[in-house]
Parts: C-alpha cells; sequence; structure tokens
C-alpha cells in the first residue's frame, strides 16, 4: 500500500513537479481562450453598435428561445465536458493524467466560449442591446473562470503524475 501525498501548512496535498507544470500549463491556455472570449465580446460590442440591424423577419419570439436554451445548451456542455474528461477516474492513470487533465478544462472553456458567439448571433437577430445580450456575454465569462483549474484537482493520488517529457503525443 503507498502512502497518501505530503499535506502543506494549510491542509492542501503538495503537488509533484511535474503535476505543477501541468498546472501551470492548464492555467495559462485557459487563460488564453478567456482572452479570446473577451475579444469576442468586444468585437461583438463594436459590431452591434455600428450595425444595430434585426436579421430576423417573422417569429422572432421563436428565435429567442431558441438561441436561450442553445444558452442553456452550452453552459450544461461546458459544465459536463469538465466534470466527465477531469473526473477522478478518467485522471487516475498517472501516464494520461496530464494531457486528460489539460484537455478537460481548456475544451470546458472554449465551450464556454461559444456562449459569446450566441450573443453576437442573438444580438444581431432579436435585440441589438446590451440588456439584451450581457447574459450570454457573461455567461462565457463565467464558463471560462469555471474552468480555471484548481490544485486540490490534482492532489490525493496514490501516484505521482508521469513527467509530461516522457508522456508520448
Amino acid at each position: 500500500m503507498q502512502e497518501l501525498p505530503e499535506r502543506s501548512v494549510d491542509g492542501e496535498p503538495e503537488l509533484d513537479p511535474a503535476s505543477l507544470r501541468c498546472l501551470e500549463r492548464t492555467r495559462s491556455w485557459v487563460l488564453n481562450v478567456m482572452v479570446c472570449i473577451g475579444l469576442t465580446v468586444m468585437a461583438s460590442g463594436l459590431i452591434l453598435r455600428l450595425a444595430p440591424l434585426t436579421l430576423i423577419v417573422g417569429d422572432v419570439e421563436g428565435w429567442r428561445r431558441a438561441l436561450y436554451a442553445a444558452l442553456i445548451g452550452v453552459i450544461a456542455f461546458s459544465h459536463l465536458t469538465r466534470r466527465i474528461m477531469g473526473s477522478r477516474n478518467r485522471l487516475r492513470p498517472p501516464d494520461t493524467r496530464a494531457e486528460r487533465f489539460f484537455r478537460s478544462h481548456v475544451v470546458a472553456a472554449a465551450v464556454g466560449g461559444l456562449a459569446a458567439v450566441l450573443g453576437l448571433v442573438y444580438g444581431l437577430t432579436i435585440e441589438p442591446r446590451f440588456d439584451g445580450v450581457v447574459i450570454f456575454w457573461a455567461s462565457a465569462l463565467v464558463l471560462g473562470i469555471l474552468a480555471m483549474p484548481r490544485e486540490t484537482e490534482l492532489g490525493d493520488f496514490t501516484e505521482p503524475m508521469t513527467p509530461e517529457e516522457d508522456t508520448p503525443r
């Protein structure tokens, strides 16, 4: 039986060097995705300000419901992506832990970024006002923040992570 990892002063597990590198790499990529989300929000705002037009003629309420349903779908898919791809059971093998941890967080942030694109579509088709699209933009940013990895997600494994240099790609 192997002993559990050592704990730091605050009770959190101390990570091995490979886990720390993986955590920093994942945080960096998720932050890059969040910067792209922010640029999408900024571009959407400029487009909606400069081109205030409504592209849909007809059943606007049906489109509104469809876009809100799509937003709920994006939120659910982002959450499930992070929870399923980054589950403890999937992260247990040390040789695939780094790549699976990385993918679960970066993909979840990227999926969450689709909410910003939905906001642009909503603004161009339904209502080109801030109070109409802000829920889409805020959702994209919140999903990006939720995808930011935490140390505790890589702690308490009995085997240390295989260093990324040794992991085949």
